[in-house]
Parts: C-alpha cells; sequence; structure tokens
C-alpha cells in the first residue's frame, strides 16, 4: 500500500473517531437528563459508553501507534504553576 492512501486512509478513521467522540458527547447528555428519570437506564447506558470507548482508545493506539496513558484514580496533586506565571512576569526568552 502507497504511503499517500495509507494516510487518506488513517486521516479517515480519526475523522470518524472524531465524530463519533462528538456523538458520544451528545449521549452523556442525554444520559445526564434521564438519571432523574431511571437511575438503572443511565447505569447501563454507562456501561455501553465505557465500552464504546475502550473501543475508540484502542483503535487510536493502533491507528497512531502509540500508546496513551492510562487514566489514574487516586487523589490529583497540587497544580504546578511557573513561578513566572504567578507573579505575571515573562521568560526573557519570549520577549
Amino acid at each position: 500500500m502507497k504511503a499517500s492512501n495509507r494516510e487518506r486512509i488513517e486521516l479517515h478513521m480519526l475523522t470518524s473517531l472524531a465524530r463519533s467522540q462528538r456523538a458520544l458527547c451528545r449521549i452523556m447528555e442525554t444520559i445526564a437528563d434521564q438519571v432523574t428519570v431511571s437511575e438503572q437506564l443511565a447505569i447501563h447506558m454507562a456501561e455501553n459508553l465505557q465500552t464504546i470507548s475502550e473501543y475508540q482508545r484502542s483503535m487510536i493506539e493502533k491507528i497512531t501507534k502509540k500508546s496513551l496513558r492510562q487514566r489514574r484514580l487516586g487523589t490529583p496533586g497540587k497544580p504546578w504553576i511557573s513561578k513566572n506565571v504567578a507573579r505575571g512576569t515573562s521568560s526573557p526568552a519570549h520577549d
């Protein structure tokens, strides 16, 4: 397969995944609205979304040939802010 054909196919697949992500966002908004109506429906939909999300993750990893970072559960650390940013100054390299 020519490199240009492969790149075109990969771009098409990534575009499709992006469309799918937008659809998932709309579904999640709908689920959020339905939680008050049926908690069981919300749980079922959340499980389905998890499955779809895992499928998309594996597709992205196969297309890009890069491993995505795994989510970590726990308490997040304190935010790191550069002292220059906190003081409102810029570094000499950016002036």
